[in-house]
């Protein structure tokens, strides 16, 4: 239920608390009217929000338990101009005491004060994530027999939204059973399109919805596995003197004559070696004699023949056969030892799962950030069924400091913004970044165990995108019973 303070917002500080702790703030473009900023003592935490006083004079709360997380949304009113309203959601990272919260209005705005569920205790983390974007919805209903569309917002008192929108119908008759009725809809609706936020920027949606980053989207993009576990092969190239460099996509490359080919992979190759985007050649000599699984064979990520010239045996998986037919080509030209290199096609995810067990090393190298963290669950499960106990679990992605960075955009503009600065096509609709805490999540239904050789931001000094990367390199200890 909505609870509303009991004051208006005055200009009287009627609660004024010393801010101590670290200021937090939603990243989207809009929340930018709504300032918060949060404090904790061992059995409360303290939610101070700064809004225009003289713009809105109601507020409005409500709080929710979840699995653990606790939800509060916020709402800033004006009752001069209704329409205009702000909106904020905050994920806190553990379960409060909905029933015992004090709510007061401040000379900035509003305070609220939590008891922890679980009291003497410090929480390592507050807020997990924050958002202004209200969940809207459209429900078609059927009330006495007339089909009419209802449309609620989460901010909203559902009961009294959908009576009045009722009420603008002419000649439909309801009952409060009716309202109810809907209001439980649009609460199931609202429940599902919910995030779960389970650490820091990380959160999960119920499927079949994703989370893009900001909110709970359609998972629908990436029914089959070929979306799932995606590597480029894409090389900018200088046509003609003095013009644009052009991209070269993985179909492109293939058509080449082979001088033109060599040349251009030739002088691709020393730019990358200028510019690593992880330190292959120390992984090539510490791995030398082992097995080594990677995960995508995109031109992009060419470092793995590297490894095949210093010793290391090396099978590549990938659902994209002109990567393979790529890696294969530039095998050929370099004559590198191809009884150590070994390319496999796996359209699908039993195909991954047909691939021989006890690899020393699995390798994915910026190949499994291209699709949502919750479709992804069963690919990992298979790649860790492939790695022996003791071995090497070595990951590549976007740093969690280098999405910030960039505003914590949605995934899907944190790929356009990727695509525009290192100049491939179009393809990639999903960038999703990576750390150890989110690597553990994901893994947890696994119950594997790791240690943790090196876990680093990697890149150039000042930034250029988008060379700086998260490079995790993991132990395996098996799984617990």
């Amino acid at each position: 239920m909505w609870k509303r303070m009991v004051t208006p917002i005055l200009a009287v500080c009627l609660c004024c608390s010393l801010f101590v702790g670290p200021a937090f703030a939603a990243d989207t473009e809009s929340s930018k009217g709504v300032g918060i900023s949060f404090e904790q003592t061992a059995d409360n935490v303290f939610f101070d929000f700064q809004v225009d006083t003289a713009t809105y004079d109601r507020v409005y709360y409500n709080t929710s338990v979840r699995d653990g997380e606790t939800l509060v949304k916020v709402v800033f009113h004006s009752e001069e101009n209704p329409s205009d309203q702000k909106f904020v959601r905050l994920h806190l990272a553990q379960a409060i005491l909905p029933a015992d919260t004090s709510a007061s209005t401040t000379e900035e705005g509003a305070k609220l004060t939590f008891s922890k569920a679980t009291p003497g205790q410090r929480w390592t983390n507050v807020v997990n994530f924050a958002s202004d974007e209200a969940l809207q919805g459209t429900i078609p209903v059927n009330v006495a027999g007339n089909m009419v569309d209802i449309t609620a917002s989460e901010f909203e008192d559902l009961s009294n939204a959908i009576a009045k929108s009722l009420d603008r119908i002419e000649g439909v008759q309801y009952t409060s059973a009716d309202v109810d009725l809907i209001a439980q809809q649009f609460g199931d609706a609202f429940d599902k399109s919910t995030p779960y936020c389970v650490a820091p920027s990380f959160c999960v949606c119920k499927l079949p919805f994703v989370f893009d980053g900001t909110k709970c989207v359609s998972g629908d993009l990436w029914k089959n596995f070929q979306s799932k576990v995606v590597s480029q092969s894409a090389v900018q190239v200088q046509v003609e003197e003095g013009k644009p460099l052009r991209t070269l996509g993985d179909q492109e490359l293939l058509e080449l004559e082979d001088e033109t080919f060599n040349v251009i992979f030739d002088t691709y190759q020393k730019r990358a070696a200028k510019q690593q985007m992880w330190p292959y050649m120390l992984y090539a000599q510490s791995l030398k004699r082992s097995n080594v699984l990677v995960v995508g064979g995109g031109m992009t990520q060419f470092e793995p023949l590297v490894m095949v010239n210093s010793g290391v045996n090396v099978t590549v998986v990938d659902s994209n056969l002109n990567n393979l037919k790529l890696l294969n080509r530039i095998a050929d030209s370099s004559q590198i030892n191809k009884n150590l290199l070994h390319l496999v096609y796996v359209p699908n995810l039993e195909g991954l799962d047909e691939l021989k067990t006890e690899y020393d090393v699995i390798l994915a190298l910026d190949s499994l950030t291209k699709a949502p963290t919750e479709l992804l669950e069963d690919v990992y499960f298979v790649l860790l069924s492939k790695l022996r106990l003791g071995g090497r679990w070595i990951q590549l992605a976007p740093s969690k400091s280098r999405y910030m960075s960039e505003g914590s955009p949605s995934y899907k503009d944190f790929a356009q913004i990727y695509n525009r600065h290192l100049g491939v096509p179009e393809e990639t609709v999903w960038y999703e970044w990576l750390d150890i805490p989110k690597l553990m999540k994901i893994l947890a239904p696994t119950k594997s165990r790791f240690q943790i050789i090196f876990d680093g931001e990697l890149g150039s000094n000042p930034v250029q995108f988008p060379d700086n990367f998260q490079l995790i390199d993991l132990l395996y200890l098996g799984r617990t019973q």
